[in-house]
């Protein structure tokens, strides 16, 4: 009986700890110096930054098709090999036939050429809006601090002109209001969300004197031209609507709001200092005012590229549920003077690691039950348009993707100039933390990422796993638009730190030390979500939010 006994412990214990040692010897196979031969090549100056619709980004994904077919991925069955294309509608600015037109009764048009860019979809070639002008201040609705710039004023269907950020004191570094909410980049996100709510025909948003900035321009030419084009995912068989979306939302130059100001008799930077010193909204509408924009835009399609294989699962009934590993694989370019955007940590990260998660998946004699696809997307960088497509036209049954599992910046820790530096919104973890987004939808989600994240020796941070979070990181990366369709999902970084968007995100500043960690840890937590036995359970549904 105690031999019984005995045998029977030993096979329960080489039971439970099989898949363990299984995925220690997969973990293994991922190595610093592979993580660095990818990288190297990937985040480049040959590849030019990656951008969408550009050379270096299709040399990428036949790079990564490649390396998929190396591995021993499998096309899925619904597609064409491992690439997957679709097309993206590229609109750029026609700045000879684009300019704004002032009127003002009794008075000849004022022209005014400087540019001024979307900040929000359109539709067709041409937006052109007319109408009369409200300046709106801050454009501030905050009930918590009783203060709001739009009471007891009428904004639908005219003009809102408003400035970036929040009263402050006369430094301009000291906001009197939630700095979080309202003094970053991100803030019109805010405003507009009220604002566009009210239907206005336009909003124009201009930086605030006191930020120093009268246009995108002055910040990043990269950025200027980056909001110069407009980029949409265009679906077969679709073309563009004749008229422009109502309403629209603008960036515009402060010469164009202090010509619009002019006949009030104050200009922008008086405004805002009468505001800040009396912590008093200061809107009106300008009589006998009106605003005529006319944007031009030059059209082509793109076609670009998603990336996806798979490892067939090893138990007969679960193989048909798959748990998907995404990363883009899309940057920013170049910022039109010779540098480059590399994008090593964002998101050469991600995109390498998943090469290394394959491979580490099949090094191992047994796949786990569940089936994994690997899913490399591009144009993340200006609409998260590949991860929608694949969302829309998966290449698997949209029912049988259990687990969706991004990785967008893994490959840093938090350093000095990220301690030293002013950029707003900085999220960098450092040590053993990881940035964890996610599981939000599933109970069993969250504990395999606790448990996975415990036998790695690493700490969750979820300080920004909140929808309602004023940054709105959970829906600012791919895992986003499976989410939407009540696929779970995690979203695994380092977080973003001082060179993030900057030409200075290159490959010697990867800490690997961190970044074998991640990797290993995230090929662990895909590798224990396909090998549990109990269904991956949705009890809170996005679509129930």
């Amino acid at each position: 009986m105690n031999r019984i006994l005995c045998l029977c412990a030993t096979l329960f214990i080489a039971n439970l700890f099989t898949p363990l040692q299984a995925q220690k010897k997969g973990a293994a196979s991922i190595t610093t110096h592979d993580l660095k031969t990818h990288m190297m090549f990937l985040a480049s100056d040959e590849l030019q930054g990656r951008n969408t619709g550009e050379p270096g980004l299709e040399v990428a994904a036949r790079y990564l098709a490649v390396q998929a077919d190396r591995v021993g991925l499998k096309p899925a069955p619904a597609g064409s090999g491992f690439m997957q294309p679709y097309v993206i509608r590229e609109k750029n600015m026609d700045s000879a036939h684009s300019f704004s037109s002032i009127q003002r009764s009794g008075n000849d048009p004022v022209i005014n050429t400087d540019p001024f860019y979307m900040l929000s979809e359109m539709d067709g070639e041409k937006v052109s809006i007319e109408g009369e002008v409200v300046f709106a201040g801050y454009g501030i609705t905050d009930e918590e601090n009783g203060y709001n710039d739009l009471e007891n004023l009428d904004i639908r269907g005219k003009v809102v002109l408003i400035m970036s950020r929040a009263p402050m004191n006369e430094e301009g570094t000291s906001f009197q209001f939630g700095e979080r909410k309202w003094g970053g980049m991100m803030s019109y996100r805010n405003k507009l969300k009220y604002i566009n709510a009210q239907n206005p025909k336009a909003v124009l948003m201009v930086f605030d004197p006191k930020s120093g900035i009268e246009t995108i321009g002055d910040i990043s030419p990269g950025y200027a031209d980056y909001l110069s084009k407009s980029m949409s995912l265009k679906e077969p068989g679709a073309g563009d609507s004749p008229e422009g979306r109502s309403p629209v939302n603008m960036l515009i130059h402060r010469s164009l709001a202090d010509q619009l100001l002019a006949a009030s008799g104050m200009s922008l930077k008086e405004l805002q200092q009468e505001i800040d010193r009396n912590l008093k909204p200061r809107s009106f509408l300008l009589e006998g005012t009106s605003l005529k924009m006319e944007l031009k835009m030059n059209i082509d399609d793109l076609e670009v590229f998603n990336i996806f294989g798979l490892i067939e699962g090893s138990d007969p009934v679960l193989k048909d549920e798959v748990v998907i590993y995404v990363a883009h694989y899309d940057h920013m370019g170049t910022d039109g003077h010779g540098a480059v955007f590399n994008g090593a940590d964002d998101n050469a990260s991600g995109t390498v690691a998943l090469i290394e998660i394959a491979e580490a998946f099949l090094t191992e004699k047994k796949p786990p039950k569940r089936s994994i696809g690997i899913l490399w997307v591009s144009a993340e960088e200006i609409g998260l348009f590949g991860s929608s497509y694949f969302a829309d036209h998966p290449l698997v049954p949209e029912s049988h993707i259990v687990t969706v599992i991004n990785l967008d910046m893994i490959g840093r820790t938090k350093s000095a100039d990220d301690v030293a530096s002013t950029r707003e919104g900085l999220t960098i973890v450092g040590g053993d933390t990881v940035k964890v987004i996610g599981a939000l939808q599933s109970k069993v989600l969250m504990e395999i990422n606790k448990s996975t994240l415990d036998q790695a020796g690493l700490v969750g941070n979820y300080n920004y796993n909140d929808p309602e979070h004023p940054e709105r990181y959970f829906y600012r990366s791919d895992h986003i638009n499976f989410a939407r369709k009540d696929i779970p999902v995690l979203f695994y970084s380092t977080g973003t730190h001082n060179d993030y968007h900057a030409i200075t995100d290159e490959e010697s500043k990867i800490d690997y030390d961190k970044y074998l960690r991640m990797t290993r840890f995230c090929f662990q937590a895909g590798y224990n979500v396909a090998r549990y036995k109990g269904a991956i359970e949705v009890d809170n549904p996005m679509s129930g939010w």
